[in-house]
């Protein structure tokens, strides 16, 4: 029994720690992943401002203070060759243009949206707009 919630307890506190090790890799997926809705935002950026802190006090992150170097380098060579950046860049790189495309795509929209409501607007409209 006592060893079944030391098991508990330590499995509890290394996904805390762990928590953040996701977190760099969905930054540009976060939208699509409903975090938003599910409040998951906030857990986010009180963990991430944690970890902040602890690096700015300390100078190590959480992970630094509980594994050794070997194990982090571990950690790092494993997370590396699960990167599919670091397989094939060609990927990454259509990946990234993809998104800058988009990017400009919603801009270049947003930008002619803005156009066509300014142009709509009579001039009694654009002087409340000016004060």
């Amino acid at each position: 029994m006592g060893e079944m919630v030391r098991k508990f307890l330590s499995f509890l506190f290394l996904g805390f720690l762990l928590s953040g090790c996701y977190q760099s890799s969905l930054t540009y997926v976060a939208p699509a992943t409903g975090g938003l809705i599910q409040g998951k935002a906030s857990q986010s950026l009180a963990s991430t401002s944690l970890s902040y802190a602890i690096k700015e006090k300390t100078g190590k992150t959480p992970l630094e203070h509980v594994f050794t170097e070997k194990q982090i380098e571990t950690i790092e060579t494993k997370k590396a060759k699960l990167n599919p950046c670091e397989k094939n860049l060609e990927f990454c790189s259509a990946i990234k243009t993809r998104i800058e495309k988009a990017r400009t795509e919603l801009l270049k929209n947003r930008i002619e949206k803005t156009r066509k409501q300014l142009k709509s607007l009579n001039s009694k409209e654009i002087a409340k707009l000016k004060k």
